[in-house]
């Protein structure tokens, strides 16, 4: 059966939705300074209930007409639906998009309409700008606010990424966020540095010819970008580059940044960390002073090379070059935390919350607690944060942690749904879940999510180290060792933290689990 793309029955080409602008022809949404994309069947899925805004639609029927000639199941949609949420920033429970008809299917259920028929007054110039360079899910740098060259790096520097996200994911996001602020440093890295206390030298010694810098800014919008093809064609300008200027330090930390956003979880592969750790050096030989370049190195070195002193060295080194930037403190608790320095580990995050108020919201707090084992005080650190914020998918990894640790079940599996339902499961596999958690408590559910082997990532990691950590809460402690060398000879860069991690404690003692605790505390090469 050949598999047919659903054609709208409009030829509309974008809608409005509340405060959303859909674009069909690049598959994305805009709002004010945001840029979300989208693949393109969730584009034409979104269409079609646009379409059908206020009716109830099947999931039979949407199936088929958004998967016409493809065999798929009920789950699919439900991932998709899912995904279209995320992406808008709805809930299911309590939906202003998307509602979900318990047995039935969808029904979309916000104001929309095509542009061409919306009134001027609708159409703000945020939603009709075209000039957007995508940067990650939230954040986007209009080609307008490109800075000066005095400015560059000052201007570039956007909220971090880690106010949003849960400690297990702040190294490899802290590596990433960093090309935002590389992208355009058309001029000598040190300019941000500067002080009247430290001035440069003559300006012709250290800055890089212009042809290069403006060849850099024109790759702006390919780094920028989430998109393979788009990052591999960047790599491919920034070598022929260097080909001409060898001796430009910015190419190279932008090559390394790059490889990092396209290799991901393979990051870890030795081959894949050795040569981004050695274009970080280049980097940093030809200039020594990019803060942020030693931080990108510094969580390589962490959590690839596995080098805590050589990493810590680099943390230090930014921060003392710039002390205002609060990532750099707040990935050097993780490093501290990771060699059980709670008290040091603290202090760090304290840090970076004076640099940034935002990251109060951030459940590092709670996280570093747990792994001290002072559950109280988690608890604690964990209702302040529920008290007046919103409550993400970090929230909820915490949340269904903290409760289950001491012994409030009922409470942990809430959040536990929450994450399952914010990962696509279906509303069949969330009562299964939930009849499995009535008989059996968590250790059940655990044990069911082991035997399905899903890869989804409900806060406990992605597989092997996923399964492992399902079979030790469910008590299969052989199983669990041997996912837990597998997820070892992954290179799974979470097992770092298994010494303090109150997870493992059921094989702590356990030589297998020793002897896997033991080759971490040596570095890769």
């Amino acid at each position: 059966m050949t598999e047919r793309l659903y054609r709208p029955q409009s030829s509309e080409r974008e809608y409005l939705l509340g405060d959303w602008r859909l674009c069909v022809n690049t598959n994305s949404l805009k709002r004010d300074d945001i840029t979300v994309e989208l693949e393109n069947r969730l584009v034409l899925l979104l269409v079609f209930l646009i379409e059908n805004q206020g009716q109830v639609l099947g999931k039979e029927q949407i199936l088929k007409t958004i998967w016409q000639g493809k065999v798929v199941n009920e789950d699919s949609l439900a991932v998709a639906i899912s995904h279209l949420r995320k992406a808008l920033g709805d809930n299911s429970r309590a939906p202003h998009y998307i509602k979900t008809i318990p047995g039935i299917g969808y029904q979309f259920i916000a104001e929309a309409m095509p542009v061409s028929k919306a009134p001027v007054s609708n159409i703000t110039q945020a939603a009709v700008s075209d000039t957007l360079i995508v940067v990650n899910d939230t954040q986007a740098i209009t080609s307008e606010s490109l800075p000066t060259q005095e400015n560059a790096l000052r201007e570039l520097v956007v909220t971090p990424q880690i106010v949003k996200r849960s400690p297990r994911a702040l190294l490899l996001i802290g590596v990433v966020s960093v090309a935002v602020v590389i992208l355009l440093a058309v001029v000598c890295l040190r300019l941000f540095y500067n002080s009247s206390a430290n001035p440069l030298p003559d300006d012709s010694a250290l800055l890089p010819n212009n042809d290069a810098n403006n060849r850099f800014v024109q790759l702006a919008p390919q780094l920028a970008s989430w998109n393979p093809a788009e990052l591999k064609a960047a790599i491919q300008s920034l070598r022929e580059l260097l080909q001409q200027y060898p001796d430009f330090a910015p190419a190279y930390a932008a090559i390394a940044e790059t490889k990092i956003k396209l290799l991901w979880e393979q990051l870890s592969i030795r081959a894949n960390c050795a040569e981004v750790l050695g274009l970080l050096n280049k980097s940093l030989e030809l200039d020594p002073q990019q803060a942020h370049t030693l931080i990108t190195r510094g969580n390589v070195l962490f959590w690839c090379v596995r080098d805590f002193v050589a990493a810590e060295q680099d943390y230090l080194q930014s921060m003392q070059l710039n002390p205002k930037n609060d990532s750099a403190p707040m990935l050097y608790a993780q490093l501290l935390l990771a060699q059980g320095k709670f008290t040091e580990s603290l202090q760090q995050v304290e840090k970076s919350r004076e640099l940034n108020p935002l990251n109060y919201s951030v459940p590092t707090v709670v996280w570093i607690y747990q792994m001290q084992r002072r559950d109280d005080l988690a608890l604690q650190e964990l209702d302040r944060i529920n008290s007046a914020e919103p409550g993400g998918r970090d929230f909820h990894i915490s949340a269904h942690r903290v409760y289950a640790r001491i012994g409030r079940g009922e409470e942990s599996m809430q959040h536990w749904l929450w994450l399952m339902r914010d990962s696509g499961y279906s509303e069949t596999d969330l009562q299964t879940v939930q009849t499995e958690f009535a008989q059996g408590g968590l250790p059940a559910v655990h044990r069911w999510l082991l035997a399905r082997k899903d890869k989804a990532d409900l806060g406990q990691y992605i597989p092997p180290l996923s399964w492992a950590r399902y079979a030790l809460a469910a008590g299969e402690l052989d199983i669990a060792l041997d996912y837990l060398e597998q997820a070892f000879s992954a290179r799974q860069s979470p097992l770092l933290w298994g010494n303090i991690d109150p997870a493992y404690d059921p094989v702590r003692t356990h030589p297998r689990f020793q002897a896997i605790m033991q080759q971490l505390q040596n570095p890769e090469f």
